[in-house]
This record gives structure tokens, C-alpha cells and sequence, in this order.
């Protein structure tokens, strides 16, 4: 082993050539590990941005297809809803619930109610205005017939509630064996509870204006008090009746239409405002959706699982990762052809050495392990010293890249409210992606060393390939 202490002696002599290598090894070793820290970064900043999104699916009607339809006059208000291709109905979404995937799901439908007793919220100080739109009108949503509305759930936390477009401020959820047993209990809105002197125990008499229902009034008990934190503006609460006012909802669950006495074969065919299907985990969004792709013709429905929001935060995010790669790959072929250059010139003036080890008996293969001792001691060393300052370089690249690629962009988000949809312009410098979180993790110094190491032998086998072909004797009858 005599040839490792040859070259460790190569090294504290030649101290000119090591500190040149040691340079270029520790600049080629930050733009790698600050590559392979971007990199493994953003792959799990992708992960944490789908997370943070969450595991909601959202199933509503498409409205934009609907309407076009309908000034088409492919469709008109004589059109049975429910012989739209892929919409919402109940029927559609209990074929997307067979999935190894589904945590929960809670079934939207809203439906308005009369009461002789209540005074419904209104501030408003004019009539409503007449609303036009081809899917206002073909799915009902277009006038006002009642005083209050209904708005069903399937989970003991109504997605409002989940989402914080509600907050429950007094009393409870529903129980599970409430909402399977289709119990006649309700939470109500804090305004409407104030109006009416209402308190968490107490018992409303409501009637229903369901199609289909025979309209007797229905004693509803109230087991909570939320306040509800979605905002109308001017223009579109001048088009709404009170029943469709988010103080005068009251949320009660999905199966108390079983209750009233409705069918399967008619709860299959009742068109949902939406319907929020939860997954046990976020990372699970893409396999449910290609193992659901399919099983309905989405003509006029839409499923989607905030892809536009997911796609401004993560889609840089992945783009950063990409770039990186190439960057790492770039960088060590380059720096391996770098280094071979400079360890050709170096094994080319020490002939006379290598031709006197030769001489002595030295294999060519212990010279050649010398060489590779020497390039890769120096290539560790500066490797090591890279690692304080490789994730500084990382986190100054990988900021002003994702600076310039939301600059860049300015997404479209849907974002759907209580029996209605809204599309609007998102500001990007409003949608913040999970932030970098740069540290040491194993895996990326292990590929870390391991580019340091791959880039040290190559850059001495290829010009010690040299060394095969060297005659002892050729060689110091030429230095003599």
C-alpha cells in the first residue's frame, strides 16, 4: 500500500498543483451540491405544495358549457337536467367512491324552504333583479321561491366548514348516525338565530319546496350556530332572494331526503350543486384521477382538484428541479473533461517518475491507483469544504429562478362557493409556494460524494490509460 503514501507525499509537495485542483474541485463541487439540493428540495416542496392544497376533489357542474349550449340553443329550459352527460348527479358520484384512495365524501345539493314562523336576514334595500345565464336557468338556480335555503352534507363537517367559509361558533355537528339515519337536525346562521331569538336545542318548523315533495312542514332541531364568512358583492346580492343569502343557509344532512321519503332511483337522479370527494392522502390525487378517468362522459360536468393552483405553485417548483438535474449532469461532465485535461498534462510531465517506478518493479496498476488516490483525497477535501457554502449558492439560485418564474405567470382559479361558481384572476404575488427548506439530507450527500468521487477517477483513468503504453526503458533513454 506504499503507493497511498506516494501520493499523499505528492500532494504536501506539490502544493501549487493541489491548491490549483482544490479550487476547481471546490467550485465544481458547490454548483453540484447546490444542483442536487434544488433538486431534492423541490421534489419535496411538490409534495408539501399538493399537501398543503389538500386531498379535496371538486365535482360541479360546468357552467361555461352549459351556458354555450344554451345560446347555441343546443339545450333550453324545457332540458331534463338530468340527462346532461356527466353532470353532478348523486348516481354519478357514487361511481367514483369505489376507490381504494377515498377517505370521505360530502354531497352538495341546495334546495329552499318556506316557514310561516322565521323572518329571514335581508339588508338588502331593493327588489332582486331578474338573473340571466343558461345554467342559472337549466339547473334552477335562477329564482327565488322560498325564505331560507338547505344546504345538504354527508360528513360531520360540512365542506364550508372545512374550507372556513363557515366557522361553528356554538353546539356541534352532526353525529355519523345522524347523517346515516337522515335525522331532521340543522345548523343555522348566527344572524338568523339573532333575528329569530333561536338557540342551540330549540326546534324549527320548515317545509321543503323539493320537486317531488308534498310540502308538509318538518320540525328540524338545532345542534349548531356557525357564522358564515363569505363575502357578496354589490352587483350579485342585488340578483339573489333571501333564501339564497348566506345568513339565511341552514345546513342539515344529505339523507334527511330519504327521510321525506324519497327513492333511491329518485335520490340517484337529484343534481348535486357539488360534491367534494376526500382522499386519504394528497400524493394520491393522480392515480384516483387517472383510475376514475372514464367512468363518466364529463360533458357538462367538471372533477377538478385545484390543478390550476397546484400547477402556478408547483409547476416552478418542478421546472426548478428539472434544470437542476441537467445542471448537475452538465457540470460534472464538463468538470471531469476539465480535470482530465489538466491530470494528461500532469501525468505527461511526470514521465520520468512514472518511467523510474516502472523501472524499479512498481505495477502499472499501483501508479495508477496513486494517481487516483491524489485526485481523490483533493476532490473529499474540497467537497467537504463545499458543503458550508453549496446550499448558500442553492438557496440564492433556486430564489431568483422561482422569482423569475412567477413573474411570469398569472394564473386562473376557480374557486366554487355555495351553489355557484366564480372564476377570477388570482394575483401570482398572492400565491406563495412552499418555501425551500434546504438541509442535509442523507441521500443528497451520499449522490453528493459520489458525483466527487466519479468525477476524480474518471478524470485520472482516461489520461492514465497513458501509463499501459509507457516502456521503462523508452522513457529514461529519452530523459538521459
Amino acid at each position: 500500500m506504499y503507493f497511498i503514501k506516494r501520493a499523499f507525499l505528492y500532494i504536501k509537495k506539490q502544493k501549487a498543483k493541489t491548491i490549483l485542483l482544490l479550487v476547481l474541485f471546490f467550485l465544481i463541487a458547490n454548483i453540484v451540491l447546490a444542483g442536487l439540493s434544488i433538486q431534492s428540495t423541490s421534489e419535496a416542496a411538490v409534495i408539501l405544495t399538493r399537501q398543503e392544497l389538500g386531498a379535496d376533489i371538486l365535482y360541479t357542474a360546468n357552467s361555461s358549457k352549459i351556458n354555450i349550449d344554451y345560446k347555441n340553443n343546443i339545450i333550453d329550459a324545457t332540458t331534463d337536467k338530468t340527462t346532461l352527460e356527466g353532470i353532478p348527479l348523486v348516481s354519478n358520484v357514487q361511481l367514483l367512491l369505489d376507490s381504494p384512495y377515498l377517505e370521505s365524501y360530502d354531497m352538495v345539493s341546495t334546495y329552499e324552504v318556506t316557514s310561516d314562523v322565521l323572518v329571514p336576514y335581508d339588508t338588502r334595500t331593493t327588489e332582486p333583479t331578474a338573473v340571466t345565464g343558461g345554467s342559472k336557468i337549466i339547473l334552477g338556480t335562477a329564482t327565488s321561491t322560498g325564505d331560507l335555503s338547505f344546504e345538504t352534507f354527508s360528513r360531520p363537517e360540512p365542506f364550508d366548514f372545512s374550507s372556513e367559509t363557515a366557522t361553528l361558533i356554538e353546539g356541534r355537528f352532526a353525529t355519523e348516525a345522524e347523517i346515516s339515519d337522515g335525522a331532521y337536525v340543522a345548523i343555522i346562521e348566527t344572524n338568523l338565530a339573532q333575528i329569530n331569538g333561536l338557540e342551540v336545542g330549540d326546534v324549527m318548523s320548515l317545509t321543503p319546496t323539493m320537486v317531488g315533495y308534498d310540502q308538509n312542514a318538518l320540525e328540524y332541531t338545532i345542534i349548531g350556530i356557525y357564522e358564515s364568512t363569505e363575502i357578496i358583492d354589490d352587483k350579485t346580492l342585488s340578483s339573489l332572494g333571501t333564501s339564497l343569502l348566506p345568513q339565511n343557509r341552514i345546513y342539515t344532512p344529505f339523507n334527511t331526503l330519504s327521510s321525506m321519503g324519497y327513492s333511491d332511483t329518485d335520490l340517484g337522479n337529484i343534481v348535486l350543486d357539488k360534491a367534494i370527494i376526500t382522499l386519504n392522502d394528497p400524493v394520491n390525487i393522480e392515480p384516483y384521477m387517472a383510475s376514475i378517468e372514464g367512468l363518466i362522459s364529463m360533458t357538462y360536468g367538471i372533477i377538478s382538484a385545484n390543478d390550476t393552483v397546484y400547477e402556478t405553485l408547483a409547476g416552478p417548483l418542478e421546472t426548478l428541479g428539472s434544470l437542476s438535474a441537467i445542471l448537475v449532469w452538465i457540470v460534472v461532465i464538463a468538470g471531469a473533461s476539465i480535470l482530465s485535461l489538466i491530470t494528461a498534462l500532469t501525468i505527461s510531465q511526470r514521465k520520468n517518475e512514472i518511467g523510474i517506478l516502472l523501472a524499479i518493479g512498481e505495477s502499472k496498476f499501483k501508479i495508477v491507483g496513486q494517481f487516483v488516490v491524489e485526485t481523490v483525497a483533493i476532490a473529499l477535501l474540497a467537497f467537504t469544504l463545499s458543503t458550508f457554502t453549496g446550499m448558500e449558492i442553492g438557496k440564492v439560485i433556486s430564489s431568483a429562478t422561482l422569482d423569475t418564474f412567477l413573474a411570469t405567470e398569472e394564473p386562473t382559479v376557480t374557486t366554487t362557493g355555495s351553489g355557484k361558481n366564480n372564476t377570477t384572476t388570482v394575483d401570482p404575488s398572492t400565491l406563495t409556494p412552499v418555501e425551500l427548506e434546504f438541509r442535509f439530507e442523507p441521500l443528497v450527500m451520499f449522490e453528493f460524494f459520489s458525483a466527487g468521487i466519479l468525477i476524480s477517477i474518471i478524470s485520472v483513468l482516461i489520461p492514465a490509460l497513458y501509463v499501459t503504453r509507457f516502456n521503462p526503458k523508452q522513457i529514461l533513454t529519452n530523459n538521459g
